[in-house]
């Protein structure tokens, strides 16, 4: 989850405030584990407005898919994975294309596995093939749940 301090709350002038919003100047991210950078549009009616979530876990996104409706949709997502994610240094920023529920051949074993463009896929347990994993449900289909 990202962590927010009362010193860093930011006003804002009286045209940006929503009932219920609040402003920050930064967040915290206190773990190291992929999040999602997700594009949510909302349709007014007089204007089509576009805005970025910072979406901490894949239960959290599986929820804002599940609220969507002709008025809100996803335009696009990105996976921010840490490092030892990818076997690597430091984050990565890339388009996410799907995120699934996956368990191993013996039914043991159940991760999620976040594949990107370019086809790379990454699971939390580091598994080193994803093939040989059954896919239980798919979360996330940048295919299904995106729109331009």
């Amino acid at each position: 989850m990202f962590k927010t301090y009362s010193h860093a709350e930011s006003g804002s002038a009286d045209v940006f405030r929503e009932a219920g919003a609040h402003r920050w100047k930064f967040v915290e991210l206190e773990m190291h584990h992929p999040w999602f950078y997700i594009e949510l549009v909302r349709d007014y009616g007089d204007e089509i407005v576009g805005s970025m979530l910072m979406v901490p876990t894949v239960p959290i996104l599986q929820q804002m898919l599940l609220e969507l409706n002709e008025r809100s949709w996803l335009g696009q997502a990105h996976l921010m994975s840490p490092g030892h994610l990818r076997g690597e240094e430091g984050w990565l920023m890339e388009r996410l294309v799907e995120v699934s529920i996956v368990e191993d051949e013996t039914g043991t074993m159940e991760d999620y596995v976040y594949k990107v463009e370019g086809g790379a896929s990454y699971g939390v347990s580091r598994l080193e093939d994803h093939n040989g994993l059954k896919v239980t449900e798919v979360i996330f289909s940048a295919e299904r749940d995106l729109r331009v």
